[in-house]
């Protein structure tokens, strides 16, 4: 769904993001421009959201406990217990 054209962000020295008036999001850095249609465009923040939680949790992993393994068993039910995983 396209909502008109404009600067979503930017940052001086490094780059910006704008949304076109063909419906396209422009992400600029430097000389390197990634175009993507609106759906692509919130899959590639989605992305570097996960990517960002990632490093966060590599760069600092006392910070942030692990989950538990998927095939630990919870013993009341006999099944693995997952609720800590997220569905993507």
């Amino acid at each position: 769904m396209s909502f008109g054209s404009g600067i979503l962000a930017r940052y001086e020295g490094f780059g910006s993001v704008v949304h076109c008036s063909h419906g396209l999001v422009h992400v600029q850095l430097g000389m390197t421009t990634l175009t993507f249609t609106e759906a692509q465009y919130h899959r590639f923040v989605a992305m570097l959201a996960d990517s960002a939680a990632t490093f966060e949790m590599k760069r600092q992993p006392s910070l942030h406990p692990q989950p538990q393994r998927p095939n630990a068993v919870d013993a009341d039910r006999g099944e693995p217990d997952l609720s800590d995983f997220r569905q993507h």
